[in-house]
């Protein structure tokens, strides 16, 4: 096609508002009763009006005409670029919007990649059950996308799906070209496509929605966006929606941190102890590997809140287990109150001598923070600790680990206070 012969009227626009400035450009843009915007769309229909005479009508062919135009102007005026691009913008946008006006009306319009529909049988529905579907496509603030079974071209995307990821019809014209630009990683690609397909699959075969399952989709900027992603398919179609659950998802995580988070010390609790306690055994099961437990009481403590005030007592807790926490080196290594003023620390792989050594580091962080406790021999907060280390799998289980841990730390208790007792069990 000669796109020369279509040229001139494209050239006249950006001449005339090229002698703007670009902050000019911008605001006419913005205004969506500017007459840059009137003019450019007056264009834009003698040309698609030139185009369909002569049976032309996919948006491929303008886009060729606008870059020939770009090529033709050969000028470095930014302007004169940017209403080339702006033109580009909008004639996409008018391409589509005819084109499901057009499809709502029963005419026959192909947009991107749709040359395998016909005006007969190919329809996605009923006339207006179609009419219903357009509408939804165009105005739901979610982002859609349109997939050819047949092919694996997209067919269409609304204007959400742009806003969000950014891909337009021309980056992602395939659904290839799709799971390779939104999941760029090679083992998490192949983990979507299975999991897709295994929904799809399920899908058909029991003529459901297509069960949603939350993806990691990287945009086009290079951010990541978290979406749960279902769909539905239309004889041979498959249109696919997309749900932002980041956000979602960060309050689960917060209400998650909240139910496992101490909020006196901002450190594990209880409950979190436990579950870590009990992954951990099982793991030791797997690999026959030691698992060591420090258990410590802060001495004399009922002492310190009684003379001191409770105000007092829970900054020297919030305190204690910050330095345990801080003192804690080893990345695997996991801290956590284990109930009123105790404090317990779990060492995987961590053999006695290890465990001892992490052990008289903490005491030697407690006693350099040296919270005053008048009302002891020694005239500062202390720890009694007690280490348990278990290597044999057999005997590996919850309650004999945490007891023998909690002997050894009464035996410190029993030796004066402000030691540290291993167990031989």
């Amino acid at each position: 096609m000669n796109y020369i012969l279509y040229q001139q009227p494209i050239i006249n626009f950006i001449t005339q508002y090229a002698c703007n400035s670009k902050s000019e450009l911008l605001a006419m843009v913005d205004d969506t009763h500017s007459t840059l915007r009137v003019d450019a769309y007056r264009v834009f229909e003698n040309t698609l009006s030139n185009f369909q005479k002569l049976g032309v009508i996919e948006y491929s062919s303008l886009d060729r005409l606008l870059k020939s135009v770009a090529v033709n102007l050969k000028t470095t005026s930014k302007s004169e670029s940017f209403l080339v691009s702006q033109l580009a913008t909008w004639w996409k946008e008018w391409h589509f919007a005819l084109s499901m006006h057009a499809t709502s009306q029963n005419v026959f319009f192909p947009v991107q990649n749709i040359e395998h529909l016909t005006q007969d049988d190919k329809q996605l529905t009923r006339q207006h059950d179609l009419s219903e579907y357009i509408n939804l496509f165009t105005q739901v603030p979610i982002p859609l996308f349109n997939v050819s079974m047949l092919t694996d071209n997209i067919i269409r995307i609304n204007q959400r799906f742009v806003d969000v990821f950014g891909y337009t019809i021309g980056d992602i014209p395939t659904l290839n070209d799709w799971w390779r630009n939104a999941y760029p990683d090679p083992h998490y690609l192949m983990w979507v496509r299975q999991t897709w397909q295994q929904a799809i699959s399920s899908a058909l075969e029991n003529d459901t929605d297509i069960v949603p399952q939350v993806y990691c989709v990287t945009c086009k900027d290079g951010s990541h966006i978290m979406m749960e992603i279902s769909g539905r398919y239309f004889k041979n179609e498959l249109l696919a929606i997309f749900k932002d659950v980041t956000e979602h998802l960060a309050a689960e995580d917060t209400l998650r941190d909240m139910a496992f988070l101490d909020s006196l010390t901002q450190i594990a609790n209880r409950r979190c102890f436990d579950d870590k306690l009990a992954s951990e055994l099982e793991l030791m099961h797997r690999k026959i590997k030691p698992l060591s437990m420090i258990l410590m009481d802060i001495d004399y403590f009922k002492q310190y809140n009684d003379n001191y005030g409770h105000i007092k007592g829970d900054e020297c807790l919030y305190q204690i287990a910050q330095c345990i926490a801080a003192t804690i080196s080893h990345e695997k290594d996991f801290v956590a109150r284990f109930g009123g003023e105790e404090f317990v620390v779990l060492l995987p792989d961590a053999d006695p001598k290890k465990v001892l050594h992490c052990a008289l580091q903490i005491q030697q962080a407690i006693d350099q923070l040296a919270i005053k406790h008048e009302y002891t021999d020694i005239g500062y907060i202390t720890l009694s600790m007690g280490i348990k280390t278990l290597h044999n799998p057999q005997c590996g289980d919850y309650i004999h680990f945490v007891d023998a841990a909690d002997k050894a730390l009464y035996q410190a208790k029993g030796r004066g206070r402000n030691c540290i007792v291993v167990s031989e069990d």
